[in-house]
């Protein structure tokens, strides 16, 4: 299992939807750009190849779409470029293969460091034929705690593909890519600091989003998109990302929708500059060997697999190690205290999360077998001060075991009701609306992921095609084609339908099962509770 928009303008003037239509028919799969379009030339390229503006690529067939694969959206991030933000890809000549993903970006897979550092790539999936008019685009963003998984796909489910097969379809173009992870994505340290004239460290990998989103805001038209209807969706920290991206200005009108799912337990809050320099960052530092001297040219001279082994990201139910944090540059302030004075960029918002998100996070305080390590591992999450009102309302005694117990206090805790408290105060400051959901279906055809229940990120499954060995029932069908028709109807008119309430007044939200049902409160999480216990910090 993995672990892990601004106001939609909703119509188009007539002029501006005929101006889109051209400018896909001419250039997407297979035009060429015209004089003075800032693009090179793409003349006689023929069917199946887009203009970008770095150069031509050729799209192959898979499966009823057109797939353009290992697209570079940024310079390679090497050498000099390492720890810094992305520089603009440079062009090529002739026409670029895209059927081949880009390497994934480097992480550890077990206790084997994989991936490039050259790794700053997007993958698209079109129509297989060219659209009339340009088509709403879907952003996938990954899960992965910001230290792991690609574009590409993750090991969940016995192996998700994060491909565009089952979305594009329905009348989409759908996107994948990959942005710098763990370490050489997000380290922030003084001496990295002190090089810059902002004095800031970290958020490359932040950067990276933003890179791609303008990249698309440039180029995307040209497969058929359209780059007005920009939806970004995603799991776990993806999601977290994306509600970043809603509070920088450098992200202000690249992206119209936003759909965070599995997410948001923190609540949309970061780590400070100084929680990252001082925590993970000197840990580094000290791991590599560079606590003394000239650290900085001592951290770029290290090898990539060293790097990423130096300290190894975690997941579970205790603070995150990787991450963007608050500079005051590419993220001025919290995000949820720009959304709650409205300074954010106002859109559509989806969030939710399931039933069981912390199934497998748990093991990060230790065994929890009785009620003394019951209690103990309250005290490591949340704190000694806690313990007694968090026991009051979650006894052991009413569940079937004290892990059981721990996992649902933890769910409720760390993602429902901070999905409710990031949707009240969306809904409080916007004008545009805003939808939460609970997924509670679970996986009943293979024992050990039925007996996972429906744990954190299992929803995202559902809206990519299934693959790896596990067989679908048909209630995991039904389930998918609510997914998708919601997800996709939601990035083409910012309203997923009518059948999921906007969430305020009264906390409404759908149930997602089989038989998807519109409920109101806080699900029994207890919510009221957890907005006065502080979380584990600093938090990603």
């Amino acid at each position: 299992m993995s672990i892990d928009h601004p106001r939609h303008r909703a119509a188009h003037g007539a002029a501006g939807i005929a101006a889109l239509a051209a400018l896909a028919a001419a250039l997407a799969l297979g035009g060429c750009a015209s004089p003075g379009s800032g693009m090179p030339a793409c003349a006689d390229t023929g069917p199946g190849v887009a203009c970008t503006a770095q150069g031509a690529v050729r799209g192959t067939p898979e499966n009823g779409t057109l797939a353009f694969k290992g697209i570079p959206y940024a310079a390679p991030p090497v050498g000099p470029l390492r720890w810094q933000p992305p520089a603009a890809p440079a062009r090529w000549e002739g026409v670029r293969d895209g059927s081949r993903f880009g390497a994934i970006c480097p992480q550890l897979v077990g206790k084997d460091v994989v991936g490039e550092e050259d790794c700053l790539t997007l993958n698209v999936w079109t129509p297989a034929t060219p659209p009339s008019q340009p088509l709403p685009v879907m952003v996938f963003l990954t899960g992965g705690g910001n230290h792991s998984f690609s574009g590409q796909g993750s090991p969940g489910f016995g192996g998700v593909n994060y491909n565009g097969q089952l979305l594009v379809p329905q009348g989409m173009v759908y996107v994948s890519f990959n942005y710098r992870l763990g370490a050489l994505g997000f380290l922030a340290h003084e001496a990295l600091s002190a090089e810059r004239s902002d004095k800031v460290s970290g958020n490359y990998g932040s950067q990276d989003q933003i890179a791609m989103l303008r990249w698309l805001q440039r180029n995307i038209a040209n497969f058929g998109g359209d780059p007005q209807r920009i939806t970004l969706f995603g799991t776990s920290a993806g999601g977290g990302n994306i509600c970043g991206l809603m509070t920088t200005p450098a992200a202000r009108g690249l992206f119209q929708r936003a759909a965070m799912q599995s997410s948001v337990p923190t609540g949309c809050e970061l780590p400070t500059l100084a929680d990252a320099q001082q925590g993970t960052g000197r840990r580094v530092a000290q791991a590599l060997g560079c606590d003394q001297g000239d650290t900085a040219a001592c951290l770029r001279g290290k090898a990539t697999a060293d790097i990423v082994r130096a300290v190894p990201g975690t997941f579970g139910v205790l603070p995150r190690l990787y991450g963007p944090n608050v500079d005051g540059q590419v993220f001025p302030e919290q995000p949820l205290a720009a959304i709650a004075r409205g300074a954010h960029t106002h859109m559509p918002v989806i969030v939710g999360n399931t039933t069981q998100e912390t199934m497998q996070f748990v093991g990060a305080v230790g065994p929890v077998t009785d009620a003394a390590s019951y209690e103990a591992a309250i005290g490591k999450v949340f704190g000694p001060a806690a313990v007694p009102r968090v026991l009051a309302t979650y006894p052991a005694t009413a569940y079937a075991t004290p892990r059981d117990a721990l996992v649902q206090l933890t769910t409720d805790a760390l993602f429902t009701c901070q999905s409710r408290r990031v949707v009240r105060t969306l809904a409080r400051n916007q004008a545009e609306p805003v939808y939460r959901y609970l997924f509670a279906h679970t996986l009943d055809n293979d024992p050990e992921q039925k007996a996972l229940g429906a744990v954190h990120t299992i929803e995202h499954a559902f809206l990519f095609p299934w693959q790896g060995k596990y067989r679908p029932t048909e209630a995991d069908l039904a389930v998918q084609r609510l997914m998708a028709e919601h997800w996709t109807r939601f990035a083409r008119a910012g309203n997923p339908g009518a059948a999921w309430p906007v969430a305020e007044p009264g906390d409404r939200f759908l149930r997602i099962a089989p038989a998807a049902v519109a409920q109101a409160g806080d699900a029994g999480a207890h919510c009221d509770l957890w907005d006065t216990v502080r979380l584990p910090w600093p938090h990603l």
